[in-house]
Protein backbone atom coordinates (compact mmCIF):
# COMPACT_ATOMS: atom_id res chain seq x y z
CA UNK A 1 0.00 0.00 0.00
CA UNK A 2 1.30 3.44 -0.95
CA UNK A 3 0.31 6.47 1.15
CA UNK A 4 1.31 10.04 0.36
CA UNK A 5 1.43 12.33 3.40
CA UNK A 6 1.35 16.10 2.92
CA UNK A 7 1.92 19.10 5.17
CA UNK A 8 0.78 22.42 3.62
CA UNK A 9 1.80 24.89 6.35
CA UNK A 10 5.19 26.58 6.62
CA UNK A 11 7.95 24.30 5.35
CA UNK A 12 5.51 22.35 3.17
CA UNK A 13 6.58 18.71 2.98
CA UNK A 14 5.64 15.43 1.34
CA UNK A 15 6.28 11.89 2.60
CA UNK A 16 5.83 8.52 0.90
CA UNK A 17 4.93 5.46 2.98
CA UNK A 18 5.13 2.00 1.43
CA UNK A 19 3.49 -0.79 3.47
CA UNK A 20 4.09 1.04 6.75
CA UNK A 21 7.67 2.16 6.00
CA UNK A 22 8.73 5.71 5.15
CA UNK A 23 10.62 5.51 1.86
CA UNK A 24 10.64 9.17 0.87
CA UNK A 25 10.36 12.58 2.53
CA UNK A 26 11.35 16.05 1.36
CA UNK A 27 10.31 19.68 1.80
CA UNK A 28 9.23 22.04 -0.96
CA UNK A 29 11.78 24.69 0.00
CA UNK A 30 14.60 22.51 -1.29
CA UNK A 31 13.17 22.66 -4.82
CA UNK A 32 11.76 26.21 -4.99
CA UNK A 33 14.79 27.59 -3.07
CA UNK A 34 12.44 29.71 -0.92
CA UNK A 35 13.15 29.21 2.77
CA UNK A 36 10.21 27.54 4.58
CA UNK A 37 8.08 27.65 1.43
CA UNK A 38 4.44 26.91 2.26
CA UNK A 39 1.38 25.48 0.53
CA UNK A 40 0.86 22.38 -1.58
CA UNK A 41 4.34 20.80 -2.13
CA UNK A 42 3.98 19.97 -5.83
CA UNK A 43 7.71 19.83 -6.68
CA UNK A 44 8.57 17.72 -3.63
CA UNK A 45 5.81 15.24 -4.50
CA UNK A 46 7.03 14.93 -8.08
CA UNK A 47 10.63 14.41 -6.98
CA UNK A 48 9.71 11.76 -4.40
CA UNK A 49 7.47 9.78 -6.73
CA UNK A 50 10.27 9.72 -9.30
CA UNK A 51 12.89 8.78 -6.69
CA UNK A 52 10.69 5.94 -5.38
CA UNK A 53 9.81 4.69 -8.88
CA UNK A 54 6.12 5.49 -8.46
CA UNK A 55 3.40 7.17 -10.49
CA UNK A 56 0.31 8.95 -9.14
CA UNK A 57 -1.72 5.89 -10.11
CA UNK A 58 0.25 3.86 -7.55
CA UNK A 59 -0.90 6.05 -4.64
CA UNK A 60 -3.71 4.46 -2.63
CA UNK A 61 -4.37 7.29 -0.17
CA UNK A 62 -3.38 10.94 0.16
CA UNK A 63 -3.29 12.23 3.76
CA UNK A 64 -3.40 15.96 4.45
CA UNK A 65 -2.16 17.08 7.86
CA UNK A 66 -4.57 19.47 9.53
CA UNK A 67 -8.33 19.90 9.51
CA UNK A 68 -8.01 23.17 7.61
CA UNK A 69 -5.41 24.95 5.49
CA UNK A 70 -4.31 28.56 5.10
CA UNK A 71 -3.41 29.94 1.69
CA UNK A 72 0.16 29.68 0.45
CA UNK A 73 0.12 33.38 -0.42
CA UNK A 74 -0.70 34.38 3.14
CA UNK A 75 1.69 31.92 4.80
CA UNK A 76 4.61 33.05 2.66
CA UNK A 77 3.68 36.70 3.22
CA UNK A 78 3.95 36.24 6.99
CA UNK A 79 7.27 34.43 6.53
CA UNK A 80 8.92 36.70 3.96
CA UNK A 81 7.23 40.12 3.88
CA UNK A 82 8.89 41.90 6.81
CA UNK A 83 6.54 44.91 6.79
CA UNK A 84 3.45 42.70 6.80
CA UNK A 85 4.91 40.39 9.47
CA UNK A 86 5.57 43.39 11.74
CA UNK A 87 1.97 44.50 11.31
CA UNK A 88 0.58 40.96 11.78
CA UNK A 89 2.51 40.34 15.00
CA UNK A 90 1.82 43.82 16.37
CA UNK A 91 5.42 45.04 16.38
CA UNK A 92 4.73 48.52 17.75
CA UNK A 93 4.04 50.40 20.96
CA UNK A 94 0.71 49.84 22.73
CA UNK A 95 -2.28 51.54 21.14
CA UNK A 96 -5.84 51.73 22.58
CA UNK A 97 -7.26 51.91 19.03
CA UNK A 98 -5.44 48.74 17.97
CA UNK A 99 -6.56 47.00 21.16
CA UNK A 100 -10.14 48.00 20.37
CA UNK A 101 -9.72 46.62 16.84
CA UNK A 102 -8.40 43.34 18.26
CA UNK A 103 -11.44 42.98 20.52
CA UNK A 104 -13.72 43.77 17.58
CA UNK A 105 -12.04 41.04 15.50
CA UNK A 106 -12.54 38.50 18.30
CA UNK A 107 -16.22 39.41 18.57
CA UNK A 108 -16.58 39.21 14.78
CA UNK A 109 -14.91 35.79 14.80
CA UNK A 110 -17.35 34.51 17.45
CA UNK A 111 -20.25 35.70 15.30
CA UNK A 112 -18.70 34.20 12.16
CA UNK A 113 -18.33 37.63 10.56
CA UNK A 114 -14.55 37.99 10.55
CA UNK A 115 -11.30 36.10 10.84
CA UNK A 116 -9.77 36.28 14.34
CA UNK A 117 -6.29 37.06 13.02
CA UNK A 118 -5.13 40.22 11.33
CA UNK A 119 -5.14 39.72 7.54
CA UNK A 120 -5.17 35.90 7.76
CA UNK A 121 -7.17 33.93 5.26
CA UNK A 122 -7.57 30.26 4.49
CA UNK A 123 -8.71 28.25 1.52
CA UNK A 124 -11.86 26.20 1.17
CA UNK A 125 -11.73 22.43 1.50
CA UNK A 126 -12.79 22.17 -2.13
CA UNK A 127 -9.83 24.27 -3.25
CA UNK A 128 -7.54 22.37 -0.92
CA UNK A 129 -8.54 18.97 -2.29
CA UNK A 130 -8.47 20.40 -5.78
CA UNK A 131 -4.70 20.89 -5.61
CA UNK A 132 -4.36 17.12 -5.13
CA UNK A 133 -6.91 16.03 -7.72
CA UNK A 134 -5.65 18.48 -10.36
CA UNK A 135 -2.03 17.49 -9.80
CA UNK A 136 -2.26 13.73 -9.27
CA UNK A 137 -5.64 12.83 -10.72
CA UNK A 138 -6.59 11.12 -7.45
CA UNK A 139 -10.32 11.24 -6.64
CA UNK A 140 -11.43 13.12 -3.54
CA UNK A 141 -12.72 9.97 -1.85
CA UNK A 142 -9.10 8.80 -1.56
CA UNK A 143 -7.99 11.97 0.27
CA UNK A 144 -8.24 12.27 4.05
CA UNK A 145 -7.68 15.30 6.32
CA UNK A 146 -6.27 14.54 9.75
CA UNK A 147 -5.93 16.45 13.02
CA UNK A 148 -2.73 18.47 13.35
CA UNK A 149 -1.60 17.29 16.79
CA UNK A 150 -2.62 13.69 16.14
CA UNK A 151 -0.21 13.81 13.19
CA UNK A 152 2.56 15.12 15.48
CA UNK A 153 1.84 12.32 17.96
CA UNK A 154 1.75 9.67 15.22
CA UNK A 155 5.10 10.76 13.77
CA UNK A 156 6.66 10.71 17.24
CA UNK A 157 5.28 7.38 18.43
CA UNK A 158 5.28 5.29 15.26
CA UNK A 159 8.63 6.75 14.23
CA UNK A 160 10.24 6.08 17.61
CA UNK A 161 11.23 2.47 17.22
CA UNK A 162 9.74 1.60 20.62
CA UNK A 163 8.43 -1.52 18.88
CA UNK A 164 4.85 -0.98 19.93
CA UNK A 165 5.66 -0.81 23.64
CA UNK A 166 3.75 1.59 25.88
CA UNK A 167 4.99 5.16 25.67
CA UNK A 168 4.00 8.63 26.82
CA UNK A 169 3.57 10.75 23.69
CA UNK A 170 3.86 14.52 24.10
CA UNK A 171 3.25 17.18 21.45
CA UNK A 172 3.88 20.88 21.91
CA UNK A 173 3.98 23.70 19.37
CA UNK A 174 2.74 27.20 18.57
CA UNK A 175 -0.74 26.18 17.40
CA UNK A 176 -2.47 23.69 15.15
CA UNK A 177 -6.22 23.07 14.73
CA UNK A 178 -6.80 25.16 17.83
CA UNK A 179 -4.42 23.24 20.11
CA UNK A 180 -0.88 23.84 21.30
CA UNK A 181 -0.12 20.65 23.26
CA UNK A 182 -1.38 17.11 23.82
CA UNK A 183 -0.54 14.12 26.00
CA UNK A 184 -1.30 10.60 24.75
CA UNK A 185 -0.38 7.01 25.36
CA UNK A 186 0.95 4.90 22.53
CA UNK A 187 0.34 1.17 22.80
CA UNK A 188 0.83 -1.25 19.91
CA UNK A 189 -0.58 0.63 16.92
CA UNK A 190 -3.07 2.60 19.03
CA UNK A 191 -2.77 6.20 20.17
CA UNK A 192 -5.04 7.31 23.01
CA UNK A 193 -5.19 11.03 23.71
CA UNK A 194 -5.67 11.93 27.39
CA UNK A 195 -5.70 15.69 27.34
CA UNK A 196 -5.12 18.64 25.04
CA UNK A 197 -4.30 22.29 25.71
CA UNK A 198 -6.09 24.89 23.57
CA UNK A 199 -3.84 27.55 22.10
CA UNK A 200 -6.23 30.44 22.80
CA UNK A 201 -5.06 31.06 26.41
CA UNK A 202 -1.47 30.91 25.17
CA UNK A 203 1.14 28.48 23.89
CA UNK A 204 4.73 27.82 24.84
CA UNK A 205 5.75 28.03 21.20
CA UNK A 206 4.13 31.44 20.74
CA UNK A 207 5.74 32.74 23.94
CA UNK A 208 9.23 31.75 22.80
CA UNK A 209 8.58 33.09 19.30
CA UNK A 210 7.47 36.47 20.65
CA UNK A 211 10.67 36.64 22.71
CA UNK A 212 12.54 35.89 19.49
CA UNK A 213 10.67 38.73 17.80
CA UNK A 214 11.34 41.06 20.71
CA UNK A 215 15.07 40.39 20.32
CA UNK A 216 14.90 41.58 16.72
CA UNK A 217 14.82 38.17 15.03
CA UNK A 218 12.27 36.31 12.90
CA UNK A 219 9.18 34.85 14.55
CA UNK A 220 8.88 31.15 13.70
CA UNK A 221 12.38 30.81 12.26
CA UNK A 222 15.11 32.18 14.52
CA UNK A 223 14.14 30.59 17.84
CA UNK A 224 17.25 28.43 17.62
CA UNK A 225 19.32 31.62 17.79
CA UNK A 226 17.75 32.53 21.11
CA UNK A 227 18.59 29.05 22.40
CA UNK A 228 22.18 29.49 21.17
CA UNK A 229 22.51 32.89 22.83
CA UNK A 230 21.03 31.84 26.18
CA UNK A 231 24.18 30.28 27.74
CA UNK A 232 26.08 33.57 27.36
CA UNK A 233 23.92 35.24 30.03
CA UNK A 234 25.21 35.19 33.59
CA UNK A 235 23.07 33.15 35.97
CA UNK A 236 22.24 36.26 37.99
CA UNK A 237 20.87 38.17 34.99
CA UNK A 238 19.14 35.12 33.48
CA UNK A 239 17.33 34.44 36.77
CA UNK A 240 16.16 38.04 36.92
CA UNK A 241 14.83 37.84 33.36
CA UNK A 242 13.17 34.49 34.04
CA UNK A 243 11.32 35.93 37.03
CA UNK A 244 10.14 38.88 34.96
CA UNK A 245 8.94 36.69 32.10
CA UNK A 246 7.16 34.29 34.47
CA UNK A 247 4.94 37.17 35.55
CA UNK A 248 3.48 37.26 32.04
CA UNK A 249 3.60 33.58 30.99
CA UNK A 250 3.50 30.25 32.84
CA UNK A 251 2.05 26.74 33.09
CA UNK A 252 -1.20 26.14 34.99
CA UNK A 253 -1.52 22.54 36.15
CA UNK A 254 -5.29 22.02 35.89
CA UNK A 255 -7.05 19.44 33.71
CA UNK A 256 -6.07 20.00 31.04
CA UNK A 257 -2.82 21.71 31.94
CA UNK A 258 -2.75 25.11 30.25
CA UNK A 259 0.02 27.29 28.88
CA UNK A 260 -1.30 30.74 29.67
CA UNK A 261 -0.40 34.39 29.31
CA UNK A 262 -0.66 35.71 32.84
CA UNK A 263 -1.21 39.33 31.80
CA UNK A 264 -3.55 40.77 29.23
CA UNK A 265 -2.54 42.95 26.31
CA UNK A 266 -0.83 42.65 22.97
CA UNK A 267 2.04 40.19 23.18
CA UNK A 268 4.88 42.21 21.66
CA UNK A 269 4.36 45.41 23.71
CA UNK A 270 3.75 43.26 26.80
CA UNK A 271 7.12 41.54 26.44
CA UNK A 272 8.88 44.84 25.68
CA UNK A 273 7.53 46.34 28.89
CA UNK A 274 8.35 43.19 30.88
CA UNK A 275 11.97 43.08 29.73
CA UNK A 276 12.65 46.82 29.86
CA UNK A 277 16.14 47.42 31.24
CA UNK A 278 17.29 43.81 30.79
CA UNK A 279 20.26 42.90 28.59
CA UNK A 280 19.50 41.04 25.36
CA UNK A 281 21.49 37.98 26.44
CA UNK A 282 19.69 37.96 29.81
CA UNK A 283 16.33 37.97 28.03
CA UNK A 284 17.44 35.00 25.93
CA UNK A 285 18.73 33.21 29.02
CA UNK A 286 15.56 33.93 30.99
CA UNK A 287 13.28 32.77 28.18
CA UNK A 288 15.27 29.56 27.77
CA UNK A 289 15.20 28.87 31.51
CA UNK A 290 11.44 29.44 31.61
CA UNK A 291 10.82 27.21 28.61
CA UNK A 292 12.94 24.43 30.13
CA UNK A 293 11.18 24.73 33.48
CA UNK A 294 7.72 24.61 31.89
CA UNK A 295 8.54 21.61 29.71
CA UNK A 296 9.99 19.72 32.68
CA UNK A 297 7.05 20.52 34.97
CA UNK A 298 4.54 19.65 32.25
CA UNK A 299 6.38 16.41 31.39
CA UNK A 300 6.46 15.35 35.05
CA UNK A 301 2.78 16.17 35.43
CA UNK A 302 1.81 14.15 32.36
CA UNK A 303 3.93 11.23 33.60
CA UNK A 304 2.27 11.37 37.02
CA UNK A 305 -1.17 11.32 35.42
CA UNK A 306 -0.66 8.84 32.59
CA UNK A 307 2.58 6.93 33.24
CA UNK A 308 5.13 5.93 30.64
CA UNK A 309 8.89 5.65 31.04
CA UNK A 310 9.41 5.76 27.29
CA UNK A 311 8.74 9.23 25.91
CA UNK A 312 8.11 10.25 22.29
CA UNK A 313 8.16 13.95 21.41
CA UNK A 314 6.62 15.85 18.50
CA UNK A 315 5.89 19.48 17.64
CA UNK A 316 8.09 22.52 17.13
CA UNK A 317 8.83 23.21 20.81
CA UNK A 318 10.86 20.01 20.86
CA UNK A 319 13.28 21.47 18.33
CA UNK A 320 14.76 22.98 21.50
CA UNK A 321 17.57 20.49 22.05
CA UNK A 322 18.56 21.90 25.45
CA UNK A 323 15.05 21.28 26.83
CA UNK A 324 15.12 17.78 25.30
CA UNK A 325 18.44 17.13 27.03
CA UNK A 326 17.01 18.04 30.44
CA UNK A 327 13.89 15.98 29.84
CA UNK A 328 16.06 13.00 28.96
CA UNK A 329 17.93 13.41 32.26
CA UNK A 330 14.75 13.02 34.33
CA UNK A 331 14.89 9.90 36.53
CA UNK A 332 11.53 8.61 35.31
CA UNK A 333 12.57 8.76 31.62
CA UNK A 334 13.94 5.41 30.44
CA UNK A 335 14.05 6.12 26.71
CA UNK A 336 13.53 9.35 24.80
CA UNK A 337 12.76 9.90 21.12
CA UNK A 338 12.35 13.34 19.57
CA UNK A 339 11.13 13.05 15.99
CA UNK A 340 13.71 14.57 13.60
CA UNK A 341 12.85 18.11 12.53
CA UNK A 342 9.64 17.85 14.54
CA UNK A 343 8.04 21.11 13.41
CA UNK A 344 5.08 21.07 11.05
CA UNK A 345 7.20 19.47 8.32
CA UNK A 346 7.10 16.24 10.34
CA UNK A 347 3.32 16.10 10.03
CA UNK A 348 3.63 14.78 6.49
CA UNK A 349 5.09 11.61 8.04
CA UNK A 350 2.54 11.51 10.86
CA UNK A 351 -0.35 11.90 8.42
CA UNK A 352 1.02 9.07 6.28
CA UNK A 353 1.35 6.74 9.28
CA UNK A 354 -2.20 7.51 10.44
CA UNK A 355 -3.80 7.16 7.02
CA UNK A 356 -2.02 3.85 6.43
CA UNK A 357 -3.38 2.37 9.68
CA UNK A 358 -6.86 3.70 8.96
CA UNK A 359 -6.82 2.20 5.47
CA UNK A 360 -5.58 -1.14 6.85
CA UNK A 361 -8.50 -1.17 9.32
CA UNK A 362 -10.92 -0.34 6.52
CA UNK A 363 -9.58 -3.25 4.45
CA UNK A 364 -9.63 -5.61 7.41
CA UNK A 365 -5.88 -6.24 7.39
CA UNK A 366 -3.33 -5.86 10.17
CA UNK A 367 -1.19 -2.76 9.79
CA UNK A 368 2.44 -2.79 10.85
CA UNK A 369 4.43 0.44 10.94
CA UNK A 370 8.20 0.59 10.85
CA UNK A 371 10.24 3.19 12.77
CA UNK A 372 11.45 6.25 10.91
CA UNK A 373 15.05 5.03 10.60
CA UNK A 374 17.73 6.82 8.55
CA UNK A 375 16.58 10.25 7.38
CA UNK A 376 18.17 10.03 3.91
CA UNK A 377 14.82 10.08 2.14
CA UNK A 378 15.03 12.80 -0.53
CA UNK A 379 16.20 12.80 -4.12
CA UNK A 380 19.69 11.49 -4.80
CA UNK A 381 22.70 13.12 -6.43
CA UNK A 382 24.72 10.84 -8.71
CA UNK A 383 28.14 11.11 -10.32
CA UNK A 384 26.34 11.61 -13.65
CA UNK A 385 24.41 14.57 -12.20
CA UNK A 386 27.65 16.14 -11.00
CA UNK A 387 29.43 15.63 -14.31
CA UNK A 388 26.52 17.13 -16.23
CA UNK A 389 26.64 20.30 -14.11
CA UNK A 390 30.44 20.53 -14.45
CA UNK A 391 30.20 20.31 -18.24
CA UNK A 392 27.15 22.55 -18.63
CA UNK A 393 28.68 25.34 -16.54
CA UNK A 394 32.17 25.08 -18.00
CA UNK A 395 33.81 24.66 -14.61
CA UNK A 396 36.92 22.87 -15.88
CA UNK A 397 38.79 26.06 -16.73
CA UNK A 398 38.01 27.86 -13.51
CA UNK A 399 38.60 25.21 -10.86
CA UNK A 400 40.68 22.14 -10.18
CA UNK A 401 38.36 19.22 -10.96
CA UNK A 402 39.02 15.51 -10.64
CA UNK A 403 37.04 12.29 -10.33
CA UNK A 404 38.13 10.53 -7.14
CA UNK A 405 37.58 6.78 -6.91
CA UNK A 406 38.34 6.98 -3.17
CA UNK A 407 36.54 10.21 -2.43
CA UNK A 408 36.09 9.47 1.28
CA UNK A 409 39.86 9.30 1.76
CA UNK A 410 40.36 12.50 -0.21
CA UNK A 411 37.78 14.39 1.86
CA UNK A 412 39.53 13.23 5.04
CA UNK A 413 42.90 14.41 3.71
CA UNK A 414 41.47 17.84 2.92
CA UNK A 415 39.83 18.14 6.34
CA UNK A 416 43.26 17.62 7.88
CA UNK A 417 45.14 19.97 5.55
CA UNK A 418 42.62 22.69 4.60
CA UNK A 419 39.98 22.30 7.30
CA UNK A 420 36.68 22.68 5.37
CA UNK A 421 34.97 20.61 2.65
CA UNK A 422 31.36 20.67 1.44
CA UNK A 423 29.79 17.30 0.68
CA UNK A 424 26.78 16.63 -1.57
CA UNK A 425 26.20 12.93 -2.18
CA UNK A 426 23.56 10.22 -2.14
CA UNK A 427 20.00 10.86 -1.03
CA UNK A 428 19.17 14.18 0.59
CA UNK A 429 18.34 14.07 4.29
CA UNK A 430 14.93 15.20 5.52
CA UNK A 431 14.53 18.13 7.84
CA UNK A 432 16.36 21.09 9.25
CA UNK A 433 19.49 19.18 10.30
CA UNK A 434 22.16 18.27 7.76
CA UNK A 435 23.27 14.70 8.45
CA UNK A 436 26.29 14.35 6.19
CA UNK A 437 24.86 14.14 2.67
CA UNK A 438 24.21 17.88 2.28
CA UNK A 439 26.77 19.13 4.78
CA UNK A 440 29.77 21.38 5.22
CA UNK A 441 32.39 19.40 7.11
CA UNK A 442 35.38 20.68 9.06
CA UNK A 443 38.12 19.62 11.45
CA UNK A 444 36.47 19.86 14.90
CA UNK A 445 39.79 20.28 16.71
CA UNK A 446 40.73 23.45 14.81
CA UNK A 447 39.06 26.47 16.42
CA UNK A 448 40.02 28.58 13.40
CA UNK A 449 37.37 26.93 11.22
CA UNK A 450 34.59 28.62 13.24
CA UNK A 451 35.29 32.21 12.09
CA UNK A 452 36.25 30.88 8.65
CA UNK A 453 32.87 29.21 8.14
CA UNK A 454 30.98 32.13 9.67
CA UNK A 455 32.78 34.79 7.66
CA UNK A 456 33.28 33.15 4.26
CA UNK A 457 30.45 30.65 3.98
CA UNK A 458 27.52 30.75 6.38
CA UNK A 459 27.31 34.42 7.49
CA UNK A 460 26.01 33.09 10.82
CA UNK A 461 25.61 35.08 14.00
CA UNK A 462 28.86 34.96 15.95
CA UNK A 463 27.34 33.39 19.06
CA UNK A 464 25.87 30.33 17.32
CA UNK A 465 27.67 27.02 18.01
CA UNK A 466 28.36 24.30 15.48
CA UNK A 467 27.67 20.60 16.00
CA UNK A 468 29.60 17.35 15.57
CA UNK A 469 28.93 14.07 13.85
CA UNK A 470 30.49 11.39 16.05
CA UNK A 471 31.09 7.75 15.17
CA UNK A 472 28.84 5.57 17.30
CA UNK A 473 31.81 3.50 18.40
CA UNK A 474 33.50 6.66 19.77
CA UNK A 475 30.46 8.37 21.31
CA UNK A 476 31.33 7.29 24.87
CA UNK A 477 34.75 8.95 24.52
CA UNK A 478 33.23 12.36 23.90
CA UNK A 479 29.69 12.51 25.34
CA UNK A 480 28.16 12.23 28.81
CA UNK A 481 25.19 9.99 28.06
CA UNK A 482 24.62 7.61 30.98
CA UNK A 483 21.28 6.31 29.65
CA UNK A 484 22.71 5.65 26.20
CA UNK A 485 20.01 7.80 24.58
CA UNK A 486 20.03 7.57 20.80
CA UNK A 487 20.90 10.75 18.91
CA UNK A 488 21.00 9.98 15.17
CA UNK A 489 19.22 13.21 14.12
CA UNK A 490 20.85 16.01 16.19
CA UNK A 491 17.69 16.39 18.29
CA UNK A 492 19.35 16.22 21.72
CA UNK A 493 22.04 18.30 23.34
CA UNK A 494 24.49 16.44 25.57
CA UNK A 495 27.28 17.44 27.94
CA UNK A 496 30.74 16.63 26.63
CA UNK A 497 33.56 15.07 28.58
CA UNK A 498 36.10 17.69 29.68
CA UNK A 499 39.01 15.63 28.39
CA UNK A 500 37.37 15.46 24.94
CA UNK A 501 36.71 19.17 24.44
CA UNK A 502 40.10 19.82 22.89
CA UNK A 503 39.24 17.36 20.11
CA UNK A 504 35.78 18.92 19.58
CA UNK A 505 36.57 22.55 20.38
CA UNK A 506 35.01 23.90 17.16
CA UNK A 507 31.86 21.77 17.47
CA UNK A 508 30.73 22.39 21.05
CA UNK A 509 29.00 25.39 22.61
CA UNK A 510 31.87 27.55 23.89
CA UNK A 511 29.93 28.73 26.95
CA UNK A 512 28.41 25.57 28.41
CA UNK A 513 30.43 22.80 26.75
CA UNK A 514 27.37 20.99 25.38
CA UNK A 515 27.14 19.48 21.93
CA UNK A 516 24.21 18.70 19.62
CA UNK A 517 25.61 15.45 18.26
CA UNK A 518 24.70 13.23 15.38
CA UNK A 519 25.78 9.80 16.61
CA UNK A 520 26.41 7.89 13.40
CA UNK A 521 26.01 4.14 12.98
CA UNK A 522 27.90 2.76 9.97
CA UNK A 523 24.84 0.94 8.63
CA UNK A 524 22.87 4.20 8.46
CA UNK A 525 25.31 5.89 6.08
CA UNK A 526 28.37 3.80 5.17
CA UNK A 527 29.95 6.42 2.89
CA UNK A 528 29.73 9.26 5.40
CA UNK A 529 30.90 6.93 8.16
CA UNK A 530 33.92 6.10 5.98
CA UNK A 531 34.81 9.80 5.68
CA UNK A 532 34.94 10.16 9.47
CA UNK A 533 36.74 6.83 9.93
CA UNK A 534 39.43 7.99 7.47
CA UNK A 535 39.70 11.28 9.33
CA UNK A 536 40.04 9.32 12.58
CA UNK A 537 42.81 7.20 11.05
CA UNK A 538 44.79 10.36 10.33
CA UNK A 539 44.05 12.34 13.50
CA UNK A 540 42.74 9.97 16.17
CA UNK A 541 39.51 12.03 16.31
CA UNK A 542 36.36 10.02 15.60
CA UNK A 543 34.23 13.03 14.77
CA UNK A 544 33.88 15.95 12.38
CA UNK A 545 32.20 19.34 12.59
CA UNK A 546 29.02 19.15 10.52
CA UNK A 547 26.86 22.12 9.54
CA UNK A 548 24.19 22.41 6.89
CA UNK A 549 25.31 23.09 3.31
CA UNK A 550 23.67 26.43 2.59
CA UNK A 551 24.24 30.14 2.86
CA UNK A 552 22.53 31.91 5.74
CA UNK A 553 18.81 32.42 5.08
CA UNK A 554 18.71 29.92 2.21
CA UNK A 555 17.42 26.32 2.21
CA UNK A 556 19.93 23.49 2.39
CA UNK A 557 21.16 22.53 -1.08
CA UNK A 558 19.20 19.89 -2.93
CA UNK A 559 20.79 19.16 -6.31
CA UNK A 560 24.28 19.09 -7.77
CA UNK A 561 23.47 22.42 -9.39
CA UNK A 562 22.53 23.94 -6.02
CA UNK A 563 25.78 22.65 -4.53
CA UNK A 564 27.90 24.21 -7.27
CA UNK A 565 25.95 27.48 -7.07
CA UNK A 566 26.54 27.74 -3.30
CA UNK A 567 30.20 26.78 -3.74
CA UNK A 568 30.69 29.58 -6.27
CA UNK A 569 28.92 32.21 -4.13
CA UNK A 570 30.84 31.43 -0.96
CA UNK A 571 34.35 31.09 0.35
CA UNK A 572 34.19 27.29 0.31
CA UNK A 573 37.59 25.94 -0.79
CA UNK A 574 36.44 22.42 -1.75
CA UNK A 575 33.25 20.72 -2.90
CA UNK A 576 32.77 16.97 -3.18
CA UNK A 577 29.76 16.16 -5.38
CA UNK A 578 29.39 12.43 -5.59
CA UNK A 579 32.89 11.25 -6.51
CA UNK A 580 33.79 14.55 -8.18
CA UNK A 581 36.05 16.95 -6.28
CA UNK A 582 35.97 20.64 -7.22
CA UNK A 583 38.58 22.92 -5.63
CA UNK A 584 39.28 26.60 -6.01
CA UNK A 585 42.71 27.32 -7.41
Amino acid sequence: MIVLGINETHCATAAVLRDGRVVGCASEERFTRLKNDAGYPRLAIDALLEECGLTPADVDVVALAGARAASREWLNRVLHDEAYAREYYGVSLPSPWRALGRRARKLGAKLGLADPSRGKFGISQGERLGFVTDHLGIPKDRIVCLDHHTCHAAAAYYGSGFAGKDALVLTNDNSGDGLCATASTGRGVELTRHEAAPSAPGSLGAFYSFVTLGLGMKFGEHEYKVMGMAPYASEKHALRAEAALRRVFDLEDGRPALFRWQASGERYPLLLETTLGLRFDAVAGGAQRLLEDIILRWGRLMHQRYGGGRVALGGGCFMNVKANMLLGQEEWVEELFAFPSCGDESNAVGAAYLAYLQECAKRGVTGRVEPFGPAYLGNRVTDEDAEAVIRARGLEGRYKIAFQDRIEEKIAELLVSDGVVARCAGRMEFGARALGNRSILANPSDHRVVPLINRMIKNRDFWMPFAPTILAERAADYLVNPKGLASPYMMLAMPTRPEAREALVAAVHPQDGTARPQILERTWNPEYHAVIAEFERRTGIGAVLNTSFNLHGEPVVCSAGDAVDTFERSGLPHLAVGHWLISKK
